[in-house]
Order: C-alpha cells, then structure tokens, then sequence
C-alpha cells in the first residue's frame, strides 16, 4: 500500500518546492555527502504513505458511514503501533521545513504551505477513492481494516530502507 511517490513529487513540483528539493537544499551535515535528495525521496515515501492512509480511512468512512467506528478502531490501533514512527516522521518534516527557511518568518509562512499541501494530497487521494464505482469498495474497506491490523502494516519493515536512509541523519534532542 505504498503511496504514489510520482504523484508525491508531481505535487512537489506544483508547489515549487517538494519535500525532496528542500532536502537538496538543506544537505546537513558534512558527513551528509550530498544525499540531501535521497534523505527528502525516502521520507516523501513514507510521510505520505501515512498520508495515504489516512485517506483512505476517510473514504471508507464518508462512503460507508456504518463502518466509520470499525474504520478508526483498526486505525487507531495501527497509530498506538506506530506512534514513535509518526513522531519522528513530524520532526524530520519540521527538521527539513526549518532548514530550508532563512528565518522565522519564512519558517511560519513554509510550515503553512507544507500543511496545506500534505492536506491538499490527502483530500485528492480521497477524492479519488470516492469517485471509483461503489461495487467493491465495501470489501475493500473491509481489506483496508484487516490489513491496519496484519503484519502487512509494519512501516518499520515495508519502509526499511526508507528509515536506514532518514536515520543516517540524527534528529535534534
């Protein structure tokens, strides 16, 4: 259930700036050696795969209401798993987002068009979801559950190689 990263950098592209051109930008560290574009593609893959997650818990829930409990249950069971991940996802996207900005003022003003941005995706990809035919996506939704709660749903494994990529760059204290 990976996200669409053409889509992801597509959606960089539109808005001038992408996760992974701020990452070119902000290489950190001497010791980065450049990977600074690596470092932004590998965590545009796996921010937005939560992302994408979310949306389809939302489609599911606005296209079938009487499941929208089941819905966030098996998600909210899925984010108590992966709460740590989540959080060092948020730091590294604010880690990058402050890097790239000559001050606080750009800071504040970079931090509001990320959001809007990573909400604009989330809306499209429901959207999406909501514009395919119905016959199916009852089942599918029902799919989306049970895998929120199978061994199929560990971003530590389905993203590996993603997190080997972001934790060579260490997360301020």
């Amino acid at each position: 259930m990976r996200a669409d990263v053409m889509g992801i950098l597509a959606l960089g592209l539109l808005l001038g700036t992408g996760f992974p051109a701020v990452a070119a930008q902000n290489p950190g560290d001497a010791g980065d050696k450049g990977t600074g574009g690596q470092y932004g593609a590998a965590l545009s893959r796996v921010y937005f795969a939560h992302q994408r997650l979310l949306a389809v818990r939302d489609a599911c829930a606005q296209a079938f209401p009487a499941q929208a409990k089941a819905g966030e249950k098996a998600y909210a069971g899925w984010r108590t798993r992966h709460q740590k991940l989540i959080d060092e996802l948020d730091a590294r996207v604010t880690m990058m987002i402050r890097g790239s900005a000559k001050d606080e003022k750009e800071y504040m003003r970079n931090v509001g068009k990320y959001e809007g941005a990573i909400l604009e995706y989330r809306n499209a990809e429901r959207d999406e979801l909501l514009a395919q035919p119905r016959d199916g996506m009852e089942q599918g939704c029902a799919d989306f559950r049970n895998y929120l709660s199978g061994s199929g749903s560990d971003f530590q494994k389905e993203y590996a190689d993603e997190l080997r990529v972001l934790r060579q760059r260490k997360l301020p204290k």
